[in-house]
């Protein structure tokens, strides 16, 4: 936990999920910035990572994991964000689906792409190649090649001490697969009642975004933004951060 720099009585709690095969890490210099604006920040290790490596990772298992903490860091409902990134989003979706009356509002990253029961052939292609390197390959193979594709973004906003000098965890990446596919964000958003502010890169896979985005029940205060010549990674590229964070701030205090 990241207390509050000037915390109040009436402070927001941010709970951040990581992305599949990091750690609560991720979002630390993030949660660092957004702490110093008067929110206090939760970060978390998935079902599967981390701490919780040897937590069995399923969609159940997450929630279980956000309750208890929502429960141990006696977090009001609303006064309480949700915030996930890429694997922290889609089973996000899951998550509020479960817990939907211990958010006001949810900020969703990297989920622009439909991964779930009714994917596109492309999308079905990218799980499928995703769940075969998870089965036939070592963690460290598979690490060597998220470095890689790091080393081709053009991220570089504490991308390697967050994501992966703190290690990676893709042991249960079959397990990671499953969770992505089970996830039906078109039926689930229609019934969350709290706004969702979604942020994507324009070169990343996206083929539902603005339909998540329509989706909405709050269409008044949930937004989309996308940025120009963002990646997959874009939340640690220092060309958009410090953007992504303020547009954060003015939507946490719009809804809480």
């Amino acid at each position: 936990v990241i207390e509050a720099t000037n915390s109040s009585d009436g402070v927001v709690n941010l709970l951040f999920a990581h992305g599949g095969g990091s750690t609560r890490a991720m979002f630390r210099p993030h949660a660092r910035i957004l702490s110093s604006k008067g929110y206090r920040c939760i970060l978390f290790d998935m079902p599967g990572h981390g701490t919780l490596v040897r937590t069995t990772l399923t969609l159940d298992e997450c929630s279980k994991t956000v309750k208890e903490i929502l429960e141990k860091e006696s977090c009001v409902p609303s006064r309480t964000i949700y915030i996930g990134a890429s694997f922290g989003a889609y089973v996000g979706f899951h998550i509020l689906s479960q817990l939907k009356d211990k958010f006001s509002g949810a900020i969703l990253l990297d989920c622009g792409q439909n991964v779930g029961p009714d994917f596109s052939l492309k999308a079905r292609i990218g799980l499928y190649f995703m769940r075969k390197f998870a089965e036939k390959m070592t963690n460290k193979a598979i690490m060597e090649t998220m470095l890689g594709m790091g080393e081709k973004s053009k991220a570089n906003y504490h991308l390697v001490e967050c994501c992966y000098a703190s290690g990676m965890f893709f042991e249960q990446g079959a397990r990671q697969c499953d969770c992505l596919h089970a996830v039906a964000p078109a039926k689930i958003i229609p019934d969350l009642d709290f706004p969702i502010q979604f942020f994507n890169g324009a070169e990343d896979h996206r083929d539902s975004e603005d339909k998540w985005l329509s989706l909405c029940k709050d269409q008044e205060r949930s937004v989309l933004k996308t940025y120009e010549e963002g990646d997959h990674f874009f939340c640690h590229d220092d060309r958009f951060v410090a953007d992504m964070l303020e547009r954060m701030d003015e939507f946490i205090k719009k809804v809480t």
